[in-house]
């Protein structure tokens, strides 16, 4: 197809998942011209349906940002969960801290939010949109990066032309594969376990997390008295545990939980996804912007990866209303990844050094890591630190995102 018969948009937009949608919001919201590529569009939220597992904890500073773009409202007419307390505690020597909302003056820590819920709200909220064209279900063909602007080939041979091209397309980002850009993937040889339970003991809208050796379990909480679990462990015990029944899976869960809220029973089907942590080489080329999983990806312990990525979008949106440049220019995209690559790459160490920590069965390392949880709780500047951080209510965050 020839470029006179090119569609010609200000951004292209690879991946209609959560951070993509949140992405193609905040831009369509400054009037930018959007192209929105993807397999599958979201499907229909219906709020009869069972509660999904897969679930994220939508940090406050997330929240501000899907208010920004009036997605929040409709997440809250569907279901969310507001969870006022964390409980993080070692399996070895029941040191623990507790995260209390209480403790900065704020009204929780967060919601418990099914991915579902925050695809198809964001989906909806740019429907009336009309600077949006949908390219659904297609994937890219190729990639062509000019002096001026980016063409984008479809598979259908369509053609799309900007001036910025965003992966938003996930860890297997075809947008990164394109711009030649190297990820460095690590795997932690583990799996993690989702499924929603019922425990004997109400949750007391508290998110709980356990520090095995074997990884950390986490019961997530549901407004309709069940739990989200993230079960963490290594390949050979998941695929040994994804072979019990549904009666042996729940009491081996209970004992993993240490009976903290009662014997434990299944609600929902189980199912894997590979722990691992990534990191692209370089978060932007001429023209190309990497957000999300396509940048960066973490081990979900503290359930940042997708508070990252609504970050990335936010940061990436402000950089561009901010500029009077080219917004595929080069230096435009370097304040982007100047913004970003710091946060997440400590975000990544740190990951990595709870992993190693809590995973180790070493004498001195359980003594130092315990000392290290009664501390933190007991020293208040330093635990509401490493919560303003979890919650996004940094400074160094745009103005609606905090």
């Amino acid at each position: 197809m020839s470029k006179e018969s090119a569609i010609n948009v200000d951004v292209v937009i690879v991946g209609a998942g959560m951070v993509g949608l949140t992405l193609a919001n905040l831009l369509s919201k400054q009037g930018k011209s959007l192209a929105i590529i993807d397999r599958n569009i979201p499907q229909e939220f219906d709020t009869t349906q069972p509660y999904d597992a897969r679930v994220t904890a939508v940090s406050p500073g997330s929240q501000a940002i899907f208010e920004h773009v009036n997605a929040w409202s409709s997440m809250q007419a569907k279901r969310i969960t507001p969870f006022n307390r964390m409980v993080v505690w070692d399996a070895v020597e029941d040191a623990k801290i507790n995260f209390s909302a209480s403790d900065i003056q704020h009204e929780n820590l967060g919601h418990i939010v099914e991915n579902l819920v925050i695809q198809t709200s964001l989906h909806e909220a740019l429907q009336p949109q009309t600077n949006i064209n949908w390219f659904v279900p297609v994937v890219i063909g190729n990639v062509l990066t000019r002096e001026d602007h980016i063409e984008v080939v479809l598979d259908n041979d369509q053609v799309l032309t900007a001036k910025l091209l965003v992966g938003a397309d996930g860890r297997r980002s075809s947008v990164r594969k394109f711009a030649n850009i190297n990820y460095s993937e690590k795997s932690y040889q583990q799996q993690g376990i989702v499924a929603r339970v019922q425990t004997e003991h109400p949750h007391e809208d508290t998110a709980w997390q356990r520090f095995l050796s074997t990884g950390p379990l986490a019961l997530l909480p549901l407004n309709n008295g069940e739990c989200s679990i993230v079960w963490s462990v290594n390949d050979e015990e998941a695929n040994e545990l994804m072979e019990l029944g549904e009666h042996e899976f729940a009491q081996a869960l209970t004992k993993a939980s240490g009976l903290h809220l009662g014997n434990i029973s299944l609600c929902s089907k189980r199912a894997t996804f590979p722990l691992v942590s990534g990191q692209a080489e370089s978060m932007v080329q001429p023209r190309i912007a990497l957000v999300g999983d396509a940048a960066h990806a973490l081990h979900p312990l503290a359930g940042q990866g997708a508070n990252l990525g609504f970050t990335d979008a936010a940061i990436l949106a402000e950089v561009l209303a901010q500029t009077e440049r080219d917004i595929g220019s080069v230096k435009v995209l370097r304040k982007y990844e100047r913004a970003r690559v710091g946060e997440t790459q400590v975000m990544q160490r740190a990951m990595d050094a709870f992993v190693a920590a809590f995973s180790s069965t070493s004498t001195p390392v359980i003594t130092a890591r315990n000392y290290a949880l009664n501390a933190a709780n007991r020293i208040q500047p330093i635990k509401k630190y490493f919560m303003k951080q979890a919650m996004g209510l940094s400074k160094n965050r745009p103005g609606f995102a905090r």
